[in-house]
């Protein structure tokens, strides 16, 4: 079940999300001129423990220059990084004065509890063309269905997931599936709208001691 104290979470199905897909909006990344960055601090402060479930899988993108914040990023959140998935891509990136040319970005692997692999046959690398700035390659929602279970939630997504399975997400640039409390975007999807117009289920006890146990004729939200 999930964990955490962030309160109701509005599109949060019953016991959490089984996996979950992170790509943040990395700091001094480069991607400060095509979507809204978000500092280290503000990305650790998200409520992931709290929207995953008790056993869960966690796949977290990051470069190779912020491999040790991820890790940092993963443990806070309450995973474990298992295994990096590296992205070999096929063309050459920028390099640096003290920095190799870039041609892999990492997607880590992680779990809390008990969540066993669904296959154990994918290996920790996969080739796939780079596309737009930042756009990872659809080849990564096949790998995470075939190694985890659902459901499943993308955080900082795009788009829809290029999948047959019912993703849920949620980003700026997405109608959100779910309302994370204190991470407000743009706009938001159906489930959200009739997550939040469900009525609280309520017992009434009997004011004259009726019923199970007895009443003092207030209404108890469960």
């Amino acid at each position: 079940m999930p964990t955490g104290g962030v309160g109701e979470i509005p599109g949060l199905p019953p016991g959490g999300f089984a996996t979950i897909l992170v790509d943040p909006p990395w700091p001094l990344q480069g991607g400060e001129k095509h979507y809204r960055t978000m500092s280290l601090a503000r990305i650790t402060a998200l409520p992931v423990g709290s929207l995953a479930a008790r056993d869960a899988h966690l796949w977290l993108w990051t470069t190779n220059a912020l491999l040790p914040r991820a890790y940092e990023v993963a443990e806070a959140w309450g995973f474990t990084v298992r295994s990096p998935l590296t992205w070999v891509k096929f063309r050459l990136g920028l390099g640096g004065r003290y920095q190799l040319r870039n041609a892999t970005e990492q997607l880590l692997f992680c779990t809390r509890g008990r969540a066993p692999l669904g296959s154990r046959s994918q290996p920790t690398w996969f080739n796939a063309p780079v596309t737009e700035h930042s756009r990872k390659p659809a080849e990564q929602f096949a790998i995470i269905e075939r190694v985890s279970p659902g459901p499943y939630l993308e955080l900082f997504a795009r788009r829809r997931p290029e999948s047959n399975q019912p993703w849920a997400v949620w980003g700026d640039q997405v109608a959100s599936d779910i309302r994370i409390p204190g991470f407000a975007v743009p706009w938001y999807s159906e489930r959200v709208e009739k997550a939040e117009a469900m009525p609280q289920r309520t017992q009434t006890d009997d004011a004259a001691g009726g019923g199970t146990g007895g009443g003092n004729g207030k209404e108890v939200t469960l």
